[in-house]
């Protein structure tokens, strides 16, 4: 490809109606064990070497996008358009293609033709399929039916010319790029594509794809640890404990889902709790610990895993763990959506030895099992 071509890939959606069945977001699905967004940038940089890659991404999963690859990650917007528009300002070269992660199953037969498509006399060129189905529209409940011959569905990716597309986006709100380039004037040219390009929308729209199914386990450790403090009521693992004084921290002081928390975001190389819930932030003063992990676990499910089992150890002189731990595993269970069978919660005392044997604070420790969830 000698042309002037940057690529987007456009992956900052909630997948709010896939997500209708599943936790997981769509472009977190993976295939040949890359997360699809990744798969598709990685597949159409090696075959046509764009002069630049850029993917958008959701505000959360930035810093996560990041440690995957090499490319230019751009926070997106509320809509499809607002996150083009922002990605489109790191765009230099003169034509631009922008293609849904959610359009993951490639057919080079139609990529080959777009993409080696003299553009010098066009605006925009688009990928399109026909329509088999009788189609109509309906309007204050009066149907009208379209000649089905003159129907197309637009596909991507669609290469578009820099400057055009930053004027047509002007004029209003897009579902593409085609739309907006020919509410502008510019010349959009169509080219045949294929039903294997079909966007994944739907979690049932999956039978439809042949999805890899990777056997790896991914663990992760997690510990934390507080000193006692009074004037605090202390919870652990969720559980309010009846004893008389509290845990010195930020937050309410929770050591035993602080390290679940780590674990969790170890075991999917997302950082630790640091850096989610930063100490320093007045949001998170005396927060409910369980809020934390929830939003953890909310990310780990939408990220592609899942978890398959917890094991816990708290470390406490006082105060006594044993008439605690169901109550834990219940919350556990709730929260991380696994059996409480495969929750376990282990105590110790330290002998007396140490800063826990002096009766000074609690530590804990957590190890989390994951793998990717198909």
């Amino acid at each position: 490809m000698k042309q002037n071509i940057s690529l987007i890939v456009m992956s900052a959606g909630e997948s709010s109606r896939f997500r209708q069945k599943t936790k997981i977001k769509k472009h977190w699905i993976r295939v040949e064990n890359k997360p699809i967004w990744l798969y598709v940038a990685d597949t159409l940089q090696n075959r046509y070497g764009f002069d630049k890659v850029i993917i958008t991404s959701a505000k959360l999963e930035l810093d996560y996008m990041k440690r995957f690859c090499s490319y230019e990650i751009i926070e997106g917007g509320e809509s499809r358009q607002d996150s083009l528009t922002n990605a489109l300002r790191a765009v230099s070269s003169e034509f631009v293609a922008v293609s849904d992660a959610a359009r993951f199953n490639l057919d080079f037969d139609v990529l080959d033709r777009l993409f080696s498509y003299d553009l010098s006399d066009l605006d925009c060129l688009i990928p399109v399929v026909g329509v088999s189905d009788t189609i109509f529209m309906e309007s204050n409940h009066i149907k009208t039916y379209l000649n089905r011959d003159s129907v197309h569905l637009v596909q991507t990716p669609q290469i578009s010319r820099l400057d055009i597309l930053l004027k047509s986006l002007k004029l209003g709100n897009f579902s593409d790029e085609s739309s907006a380039i020919n509410k502008y004037g510019g010349r959009v040219v169509a080219i045949e594509g294929s039903r294997k390009l079909n966007k994944l929308t739907y979690f049932d729209d999956l039978k439809e794809f042949n999805i890899d199914s990777s056997s790896d386990i991914f663990s992760g450790y997690g510990f934390d640890v507080h000193r006692f403090c009074d004037n605090k009521e202390m919870f652990l693992g969720g559980v309010k404990i009846d004893c008389g004084f509290g845990l010195e921290a930020h937050s309410d002081g929770d050591v035993v889902i602080h390290a679940l928390c780590d674990a969790l975001l170890g075991g999917i190389g997302a950082g630790d709790i640091g850096e989610w819930f930063p100490p320093n932030d007045n949001k998170y003063k005396n927060i409910d610990s369980k809020l934390l992990l929830n939003e953890v676990v909310d990310f780990v499910y939408g990220v592609g895993f899942k978890i398959i089992n917890v094991d816990i150890m708290i470390m406490a002189q006082k105060p006594k763990i044993l008439p605690y731990k169901n109550k834990m595993i219940e919350i556990f269970s709730n929260i991380l959506d696994i059996q409480k069978n495969y929750i376990n919660i282990k105590a110790t005392t330290m002998e007396k030895m140490g800063f826990i044997g002096r009766e000074e604070g609690i530590c804990a420790s957590a190890n989390v099992s994951l793998k990717f969830k198909q």
